[in-house]
Formats: C-alpha cells, sequence, structure tokens
C-alpha cells in the first residue's frame, strides 16, 4: 500500500503583505501529480492544514482543495487528515462535510481526525492497513477533565499531562491494533519529538508538548508534522517530511518535499522523496538604482521569488524614488525594506587648546574660521587689541578651566 506523507500545508498563511495561497495551491498540483503518477492509496496530512480561519475565506479554500481532490478520491483513493496546533478546535467538526467525498462503494475516503483514533484502510488493490491517528494535543482533543477553578498550577503541568495523555492514547490505540494482527500500523502524528532541530535552531520545548523519541512504537511508518524541516528521527521509518511551502526567510534554504512510503505486510518496503518546486527567497541589500536592477537581474525567477529590502542610504537622501523602482524590479517585495542610514564624514575637529599659549591658540583658530570673511582683516585687528589687553592677560595666566568661565565686557 502507498502512502503519500505530507504536512503543514498552512493554507491561508500570510507573509506580509502577500497572498500565500498561489504558492500553496502550485504545490498541491504538484502533489496531485504524484497522487496519479505513483497510483497513491493514502494521502496522509500530519497536520497544520489550514491558517485560515474567517468563515467565508475558509470556506472557498475548501471548495477549491475538494475540487482538487475529488477526482482522486473517487477513483479510490483515501485522503486523512488529522488536526495541528494550527487547526482551530472547531474547523474540523464543522469540515466534516467534506466526508460526502466518496468512492465508488459508498464508503467515505476522506477523514478529518481532531481526536486520536485507529482508522482501518483498504488500498484498491485489496491491501489493508491500519492508521493510527495523534492531533496535536490539546485538553478537549485529548479529552482532559477541566483544570481547578484555580487553572493549572503552572504551564509546565498542563504541558506534562497533555503528553501523558498523549502517551496514554498511543498505548490505547495499540492495544486496539493488536486485535487486528498482521496487518501493519501506520502512526501519523503533530507533535515534537524531543531533541529534533528545525533549521539552524532548536524548537523551545518548554513552549510546546514534547514527546520521547521512545514513546514512539516501531510501526511500519511513522509520519509526523509540525516540524517545517525534513528530517528522520532517529530510525529511517520515522520522518518529519517538512512542510509544503518555504514559509518565511528563516526557510529560504530548505528542499520541500513530500515522502512516498510502501508498505507491506513485513513493514515499510520503500522510501522515496519527491521533490516540489517551493518558492524562492532572496534578500536584497542595496544603495542605489544600479544595484536594485543587478539584482533583479541576478534573481532566476523575479516574478515570482519573494524578496526583502535593506536600502542603505544618507541622512539627507530620499527614499521614496530607491522603494518605488524596488517595488517595480520585486513584485513580490513582501515587507517593508530596511533603512540603514549611512554615518557621514566628520567634521574635521577644531585645533586642540594649547594651555601653554592661549594667545597662538587663539590666533590659528581664528585665521581658519575667518578665512572667507571679507571683514577679516578688521576681525583679527580687534582681536589682537583683546589679546594685547588686561583680559588677554589673565587669560594666559589663569588655568583654561578658569579661563573658559571670564566673560568678556564692552
Amino acid at each position: 500500500m502507498r502512502f503519500l506523507h505530507t504536512s503543514d500545508w498552512h493554507l491561508g498563511a500570510r507573509l506580509g503583505n502577500q497572498d500565500r495561497l498561489p504558492d500553496q495551491f502550485g504545490r498541491l498540483e504538484e502533489i496531485c501529480r504524484y497522487l496519479e503518477e505513483r497510483e497513491v492509496d493514502v494521502l496522509l496530512v500530519a497536520g497544520d492544514v489550514f491558517d485560515e480561519h474567517r468563515s467565508e475565506a475558509l470556506a472557498r479554500i475548501i471548495v477549491r482543495l475538494a475540487r482538487l481532490l475529488k477526482p482522486r478520491i473517487e477513483a479510490g483513493m483515501w485522503a486523512v487528515f488529522i488536526a495541528g496546533n494550527h487547526d482551530r478546535e472547531y474547523v474540523f467538526p464543522l469540515i466534516r462535510g467534506l466526508q460526502e467525498l466518496v468512492g465508488g462503494d459508498g464508503r467515505p475516503r476522506v477523514i478529518f481526525a481532531e481526536r486520536p483514533a485507529l482508522v482501518p484502510v483498504t488500498a484498491r488493490s485489496g491491501e489493508q492497513a491500519q492508521l493510527m491517528l495523534l492531533p496535536y494535543p490539546t485538553s478537549t482533543r485529548y479529552d482532559l477533565p477541566d483544570p481547578p477553578k484555580a487553572g493549572w498550577p503552572s504551564p509546565d503541568a498542563k504541558r506534562q499531562r497533555l503528553a501523558e495523555a498523549l502517551r496514554e492514547r498511543i498505548g490505547e490505540l495499540a492495544q486496539q491494533a493488536r486485535l487486528t494482527p498482521g496487518v501493519p500500523v501506520v502512526l501519523c502524528g503533530h507533535f515534537l519529538v524531543r531533541g529534533v532541530r528545525e533549521g539552524l535552531y532548536q524548537l523551545s520545548e518548554q513552549e510546546d508538548v514534547p514527546v520521547e523519541p521512545g514513546d514512539l512504537p516501531a510501526y511500519a511508518y511513522v509520519a509526523l508534522g509540525h516540524i517545517h524541516k525534513s528530517q528522520i528521527v532517529g530510525a529511517p521509518y520515522i520522518r518529519y517530511c517538512g512542510s509544503l511551502e518555504r514559509m518565511d526567510r528563516g526557510e529560504a534554504n530548505d528542499r520541500k518535499m513530500v515522502l512516498l512510503a510502501d508498505v507491506g505486510r513485513s513493514g515499510l518496503r520503500d522510501l522515496t522523496e519527491l521533490p516540489l518546486n517551493a518558492t524562492p527567497f532572496a534578500h536584497v541589500t542595496a544603495g542605489s538604482e544600479d544595484d536594485l536592477e543587478r539584482a533583479a537581474r541576478e534573481l532566476p525567477e523575479p516574478e515570482r521569488t519573494l524578496v526583502s529590502l535593506s536600502l542603505d542610504l544618507s541622512p539627507d537622501e530620499p527614499v521614496g524614488p530607491l522603494l518605488a523602482r524596488g517595488r517595480a524590479l520585486f513584485p513580490r517585495l513582501w515587507a517593508p525594506p530596511d533603512i540603514r542610514l549611512l554615518e557621514t564624514a566628520a567634521r574635521p575637529a577644531p585645533p586642540a587648546i594649547d594651555r601653554r599659549d592661549v594667545a597662538g591658540t587663539v590666533r590659528s583658530y581664528l585665521q581658519e574660521a575667518l578665512a572667507e570673511d571679507p571683514d577679516r582683516d578688521e576681525l583679527l585687528r580687534l582681536a589682537e587689541e583683546l589679546l594685547a589687553g588686561p583680559v588677554g592677560a589673565v587669560r594666559e595666566r589663569l588655568p583654561l578651566s578658569r579661563a573658559e568661565t571670564v566673560q568678556e565686557t564692552p
């Protein structure tokens, strides 16, 4: 039986001012081609299906998704979705209407699971498997009793209890699966496995519900969602497939893919990575229109690339013309530019005051300061008179700190 493992679609998510639906449905069309080419039996979506929660916009996305999947489901394919942390509690129950998309035998082949469940599936060839479905753990989904009136003792206590509930459900469903010996089990879950890394940083386990690697049973295949970077978790049959699309600059270098798992009675027979043509990201730094045009020429797909921009400007340089040119060259500029003001050349410091020759310092300063003044000669003559008088004499005798306080009077 062939499973196509994908996750973290985040349909309806935006990045700055950019609507990501065209990108996301572009990848879904690629997935649908894989479904047909590889004769997939089960499309397995491991959570975070939707990121749009406004009713009308969500309804449009569901209708579009249904039209895309309906021909494949009518041909006998299963489509199984589990709820992730971005899927609001009420969304999956509301869209159960999609289960009217049925195969020719009248059995429902579209499953939206917001609660843990064990679901048997049968391929068109007659092969069987059991799906252990484990949505992202919340109190409602895992039937935790209401906390005391005072609430949970701490966030850590709540997360610990949710992790315990997840382990308990795994144990209960594993017992049910043993009632059908000889039928392989595929686990599909949306949660964080402790120690897993995403990109260049590690997810904060203090803000999630981490599961120990040892909590995952050694089933034929373990299909995980929640982490956007594709990776193996301890064993080849335990995989995060990664997100459908690059979601932000942090994923700019990630390869996006879906995983084709071929499962038989004896376990995993083959696992194939199928690439997705994810949207490119670029960051452009420029200080002139020439810089912008050069960067645009270097982009392989300028019309498709999501661009962020840094502009290096002098304090007196207007940002409007450069920004307008940037928007024209990069139609998918998704955020306001980062404006960085360049330091201007510092003015030369005035000559240092020589405490031993205050009069000489004053003469040097006036020679430079009055270089372009039409009354230069007269002003210098008056300065000499002042320096030669009593005030000048006092200034030469006093320490500089006191000399600066002497007030000259007419």
